[in-house]
């Protein structure tokens, strides 16, 4: 995969990041569903559209978490790690089949002092694959602040941080309470989450893939349990995914919402929502099939990899 990371970092620097498959010519679509809307159909049916001469992969997995307190080395390597996961190798590490299923996430990006956009996001994940592989990229994403346009190069922004829509995906959608409410950062879960259990329900392979992550993190892993969705959980990646992990293996509690906990004593206020949000994941983990949990290695590619198929995906 040397030569395809190279390519694409080289694609990402020059700001030619571009899906393989390309759904409209215009570039990436866009759509905002307010709540108690559904997601419209234009959204919804491209993980069913086929890619090129390639019949579509009746695959979609969502890519969650975040990178807060990454080493730069697991920065310049969050791409990489993804991309060559996303793919079945022979014997020789060349590469038999590319995915080209659905792959899923929140939709900013940060924006370099040029006005380019980065790459050191997980929601940043989808736009690469989809540039590296015939598969498509799309995003999910609550409106927390007024919709704006960057004066640079006028690029969609919905939140209150500069935060742009990363337009390197075939399609975003941006949720909302209604045009003159906005949402918190969980705003979008139980959209996304119904998606992809109805997805599921109608034969698709599902999987959830957390990374690193906060209070939304926890609630995307626990959530997707609930609903039967499979869980990859990235070991190392620290924060609310290790936690995870930790309650998971060892019935360690401890660092679960322990972000939360560290933030309402600073202010002085009240833990007991910080105690909430444990018992509310330990009653989802007691009930949750243990099957549904994979537990991989941050960097390890291969392991991701075999989780992957094991899951269903890439078969």
């Amino acid at each position: 995969m040397p030569e395809i990371n190279q390519e694409l970092e080289n694609m990402s620097k020059e700001n030619t990041l571009r899906p393989r498959v390309q759904v409209d010519e215009r570039g990436c679509l866009l759509f905002v569903v307010s709540h108690g809307q559904v997601a419209p159909a234009a959204f919804t049916n491209l993980v069913t559209c086929d890619r090129g001469e390639l019949k579509a992969a009746r695959e979609v997995v969502r890519i969650a978490g975040g990178c807060k307190h990454f080493s730069q080395d697991l920065l310049d390597n969050l791409i990489p790690y993804f991309v060559d996961a996303f793919r079945q190798v022979d014997a020789e590490g060349k590469t038999t089949r590319e995915f080209r299923g659905t792959a899923f996430s929140g939709g900013t990006a940060n924006v370099d002092g040029e006005g380019g956009l980065k790459n050191d996001m997980v929601t940043n994940v989808p736009a690469h694959l989809a540039a590296a592989y015939p598969c498509i990229a799309m995003s999910t994403t609550p409106r927390t602040g007024d919709m704006a346009l960057e004066q640079k190069h006028g690029g969609l922004v919905v939140d209150l941080y500069g935060g742009r829509i990363d337009f390197r995906q075939q399609a975003a959608l941006v949720y909302q309470q209604d045009p003159a409410t906005v949402l918190d950062w969980d705003g979008d879960l139980a959209l996304y989450l119904t998606l992809m259990e109805g997805w599921q329900m109608a034969g698709f392979k599902t999987a959830v893939i957390a990374m690193n992550g906060g209070d939304v993190t926890r609630d995307e892993i626990y959530g997707a349990l609930k609903r039967r969705i499979p869980v990859i959980a990235v070991e190392g990646s620290l924060r609310e995914t290790d936690a995870f992990i930790a309650a998971f293996r060892d019935g360690d509690w401890s660092k679960t919402a322990a972000e939360m906990r560290e933030k309402l004593a600073g202010k002085k206020k009240d833990t007991k929502p910080a105690d909430d949000a444990v018992a509310a994941a330990k009653a989802v983990l007691e009930k949750a099939d243990r099957s549904l949990v994979s537990i991989v290695p941050i960097n390890d590619s291969k392991a991701l990899r075999e989780a992957l198929v094991s899951r269903g995906f890439l078969s």
